[in-house]
């Protein structure tokens, strides 16, 4: 077809035309998650792990610290890559990556804190653990009213909700260690009118 389009325009006498594929647009990895732009994108020659993400847009704020790289030839063994704060601390975490492979960055858990503290909210487990003390600095502290001696973690489990006391003040005074929290975990600080709002949740 192009030689004849070549010789009806009268561009060229006789023309002889090669087609050779350079390359393929199948040849890419699916990079899902928590980037700024998911798709498949190119793999064109030696990949690396964090070229895609860049080429993905980076991470959202949510991301978590980990990925799961699944080879295509091997879509039962994905392989986690653990991610420094700043990825590039951590170059071994810079896997390659092969055309057909999936990427997918996992969402960072939450924890929550609620009730008489400065910024009642849900935070990020970057690092993957989170205690009752630093969740209570990243809430920007208790208030005066609070209870310390009533705080308790609200867990979600197999047989539904659960409490857990939380001996807080013990805590802050460095008469108690701290407690590490799980993802979902929600840490409540009653104050003056709390009880029945958290009984209710319940």
């Amino acid at each position: 077809m192009i030689e004849k389009r070549l010789t009806d325009g009268g561009f060229l006498k006789n023309p002889h035309v090669a087609v050779f594929v350079s390359e393929y647009a199948s040849q890419g990895a699916s990079v899902l998650g928590e980037v700024t732009k998911p798709g498949v994108y190119p793999v064109l020659g030696e990949q690396r792990l964090f070229d895609l993400i860049s080429a993905a847009g980076g991470f959202t704020e949510r991301a978590g610290r980990s990925v799961t790289v699944t080879h295509r030839n091997q879509s039962d063994k994905p392989v986690t890559v653990p991610l420094a704060r700043n990825i590039t601390d951590n170059p071994d975490s810079n896997v390659e990556v092969f055309p057909g492979d999936t990427v997918i960055v996992r969402k960072a858990d939450i924890v929550y804190v609620v009730g008489d503290v400065g910024r009642p909210s849900g935070f990020l487990m970057d690092s993957g653990n989170l205690t009752v003390l630093k969740a209570i600095a990243l809430a920007g502290g208790t208030n005066r009213t609070a209870k310390l001696n009533s705080a308790k973690i609200i867990r979600k489990g197999p047989n539904g909700m659960s409490e857990t006391s939380v001996p807080l003040k013990k805590m802050l005074q460095a008469k108690a260690s701290d407690v590490t929290m799980e993802a979902e975990d929600i840490l409540f600080v009653p104050g003056s009118g709390w009880q029945a709002l958290c009984c209710s949740y319940l």
